[in-house]
Parts: structure tokens; C-alpha cells; sequence
């Protein structure tokens, strides 16, 4: 049986890291409501999930789904709002505070407070296998070998995975590590255990897409189209092999 040490102290670092950014930057920061620089980058980074799903055409009402660091539920939401059966949707993270607030908020999805390298479902058990800026926070690259290993465990043979994640990361910060193409191809075997099938551009570099979704929300997309080096969240469809 693997350790679970290793994973515990993993745990430890990413909790003090989102306690350290919320105490920082405050609650609402990502709140859709009360900051209008988060609006424009969420509607990119849904676009871009919406786009890659109508590439992978489940089905909604048959398509089981796992979200892999799910956090409050958010990306899970999208799925309900595209006509997913909730009965088929589950996600995993090691937060339990945001797991509970997640299922206060979705209440027939199915959430677990888990470890992401040592899950608790079934090999070859999800359709659709997903993260959302999860690895730009798993610098620890073993662990992140681990994640990504029970990620494919988890997806069935000719299912999809989806990686929503920051292609940069954030200058002069060790709690950050990029997730390029480069990084993708080795985590998750491409070519050998898995096909990349597309890659789809969403949220833009947060400096520039927060001053645009608050000052100059309608040339966003547009800044976008013209300017893909500034495009750093995208979303790699891969299928298992």
C-alpha cells in the first residue's frame, strides 16, 4: 500500500497556500457578484470547457463525470447547467470545508473528501475525467505523477480527459508550476497511454483579463483572438488510449 505520508504533508502546504491568498486578497475575490474583474475571465474559461465538450459530444444523460480537485463545485455546476444528470456527476477534494460547501450548494452531486493520488473509485469508472487549475498548485511533481496516474486508473479505455489549467505560471513564486503542453505529454503518457485531441483557449493572463473584465469588458474576446500569447488558462482534451 502506498504511503500516505507524503500526501498528508502535500495536503498541509496547499491549505496554508489558500488560507495565506484568501486572507490576502479577501473573500469576494473570486466572487462573481461583488468583483467585476472576475466575470470575463469566468465566461473564457467556461467557453473553453463548453467548446471542448461539443468536440468530445457525450451524452448528458448517460456521461459519468469526475471532477479531480473540485473545490466548491463550480466546474461540476457548468455540467448541471449543460443538462448533465447530477446522479452522474462526482467530484473529489481534499478541502473538507469547500467539499461541504459544495454539497450545500449542488445537492445531488456526489462529493468526497479524498486524496487525489490514492482515490477511492473503481478502475476504468468515468467517461469524462477532469481538473481545473489544479496542477498550477502541484509543484511537487511526484505527487502530481500520482494525481495524473489515477486520473487515467480512473477514466475508462477510449474515455476523455479534460485539463482546465494555467499553461504559465506566476513569476517568482514556488507555490505555482505551469502546466504546458510539455508537462502534459509527460504526466500523462501522450502517445503512449493517451491522444491529444484539442486544445481550446480560455481565460486571458489574469493582470490583463482582470483589467478588461472591469474596464474594458467589450473588446475582452477580442484582445483575446489577436493576442493568443496572452491567453494562460487553456483546456487539453485528451483521450485514453
Amino acid at each position: 500500500m502506498k504511503s500516505s505520508q507524503p500526501s498528508a504533508v502535500f495536503q498541509v502546504i496547499r491549505e496554508s497556500w489558500y488560507e495565506g491568498y484568501y486572507g490576502e486578497k479577501g473573500a469576494d475575490r473570486n466572487s462573481l457578484l461583488r468583483n467585476p474583474e472576475v466575470l470575463y475571465q469566468s465566461l473564457a474559461q467556461e467557453a473553453s470547457i463548453i467548446r471542448a465538450l461539443q468536440m468530445i459530444r457525450p451524452d448528458p444523460q448517460a456521461a459519468r463525470v469526475l471532477d479531480v480537485g473540485c473545490g466548491a463545485g463550480a466546474s461540476l455546476g457548468c455540467f448541471l447547467r449543460l443538462g448533465f444528470d447530477p446522479q452522474n456527476l462526482y467530484g473529489v477534494d481534499f478541502q473538507e470545508a469547500r467539499v461541504q460547501e459544495a454539497r450545500a450548494r449542488f445537492g445531488g452531486i456526489h462529493f468526497q473528501n479524498g486524496d487525489a493520488t490514492q482515490m477511492e473509485f473503481a478502475s476504468e469508472s468515468f467517461d469524462l475525467v477532469l481538473e481545473s487549475t489544479m496542477f498550477v498548485h502541484s509543484v511537487d511533481e511526484e505527487m502530481s505523477r500520482r494525481i495524473a496516474g489515477e486520473m487515467l486508473r480512473a477514466t475508462k479505455s477510449g474515455g476523455y480527459l479534460l485539463l482546465c489549467d494555467w499553461r504559465y505560471g506566476k513569476p517568482g513564486s514556488r507555490a505555482h508550476k505551469a502546466l504546458s503542453q510539455k508537462r502534459i505529454w509527460e504526466l500523462f503518457g501522450v502517445g503512449r497511454e493517451t491522444v491529444r485531441c484539442g486544445v481550446f483557449r480560455g481565460q486571458l493572463v489574469p493582470p490583463v483579463g482582470r483589467f478588461l473584465s472591469r474596464r474594458l469588458p467589450s473588446i475582452y474576446f477580442l484582445v483575446r483572438g489577436l493576442l493568443p500569447v496572452l491567453v494562460g488558462q487553456m483546456t487539453t482534451v485528451l483521450r485514453k488510449a
